[in-house]
Formats: structure tokens, sequence, C-alpha cells
């Protein structure tokens, strides 16, 4: 089973990276104040369970069944991050602003690919039973997304005066650095469940 510290570690590096959850929040902080944005984030913590839950109903017992649809999504996931550390860096400097609502935000969790990560990379199986998925593991992911929409709203609302210089940009490559080396540590776990299953189709044709 996972341990705490470690899932607690990758849970909030996953939540603060940049994505477009985290994007609509920052920008609700910088259009409308950090505390006028903060119900967004009940938005956000309503699309992850709802996201979460449908994972977990739908996709996990295809994963129980057929043992490589998880390492597909692993890497389908990684390959997904790498692409959005790429269009970090690579991103106008300057950007429009538009109205952030409630609904935008919780439409932009439901299908926020980050889902996939919590539910397929860090959260434990489900064969661990329901009660100890939601004690402790849910409620400290659930109050990490909190914390971590918190952290992007008051970001938001704090360096919107000087985004368009070039600490703007300077935050925007760091991120893109952070998001490049999640998707290089979900790549590397994949290579010992790539061996397992590549080792009985090599036996079988020898």
């Amino acid at each position: 089973m996972i341990q705490l510290d470690a899932f607690i570690f990758a849970a909030a590096l996953l939540l603060l990276t940049p994505g477009p959850t985290n994007t609509l929040l920052a920008a609700g902080g910088a259009l409308m104040g950090a505390r006028r944005a903060l119900p967004l984030i009940t938005a956000e913590l309503l699309g992850y369970a709802v996201a979460i839950a449908t994972l977990e109903v739908f996709m996990a017992p295809l994963i129980d069944s057929v043992g490589w649809v998880r390492l597909a999504l692993r890497i389908g996931c990684a390959l997904y991050l790498a692409y959005t550390a790429w269009l970090i860096w690579t991103a106008p400097q300057a950007n429009g602003e538009r109205a952030v609502t409630w609904r935008g935000v919780f439409l932009a969790t439901l299908s926020n690919p980050k889902a996939l990560v919590f539910v397929f990379v860090i959260l434990p199986p489900r064969s661990i039973g329901v009660a100890e998925l939601v004690q402790p593991y849910a409620v400290i992911l659930f109050a990490l997304i909190a914390l971590a929409g918190s952290v992007w709203v008051s970001l938001g609302a704090a360096i919107h005066a000087g985004a368009r210089g070039r600490g703007g940009l300077a935050i925007r490559r760091a991120s893109s650095v952070v998001v490049a080396l999640f998707s290089a540590l979900i790549l590397a776990s994949t290579l010992p469940p790539a061996a397992s299953i590549a080792a009985p189709a090599t036996r079988s044709s020898g």
C-alpha cells in the first residue's frame, strides 16, 4: 500500500502544477480578488469528486480484468503532462482575460486529466477496501485540493499586476519544469509493470 507521506507529496505536487482548473482559479483571483474567488474552490472540489467517483466505478473494474489498461493509462497521463509542460513553456506572454464562473471551473475540473492520475497512479488500489480508501486517503486528498486551490486563487490575485513582465515569465517557465518532472516520474513508474507484461509474452514466443 502507498505510504501516506509519499501519497501527500505526490498529490500536492500534482495539484499545485498548472492545468485548466488552476488556470481558471488564478484568473478568478486576478479578476475578482481572493475573497470573492474562493467559492470557485467548491466547484473544483465537486468536479474532482464526480470525476474520481466515475473513474472508480466504471474504469477501475476494467483495470482489474485487463492488466495492461492501467499501464496504458499511466503512459497516457504522462504524455498529457509532458504536452501540458510544452504548452506552458511556449504559451504567449500576454493573454486576454475572460470572466470566470463557478460552472466553468466545475466543467474544467470534471474533464481534467489529473483525475486519471489520481485514480490510476496516486490513490491506492480499490482492493484495500472502500473504508480504507476514504479514510484517510480521500479525506486528505480533498483537503489538499482545497488548500492548493486557495494557493492558486491567492497567487492569481497577488501577481496579476506583474504577470505580463519578467516575473510572470519566470513563474510560467518554472511551472513547466515541474510538470515535465512529474511526467518523467510517471513514465519511470511504468517501466517495471511494462517489463512484467513483456516477460510472459517473450517466454511464450520462445
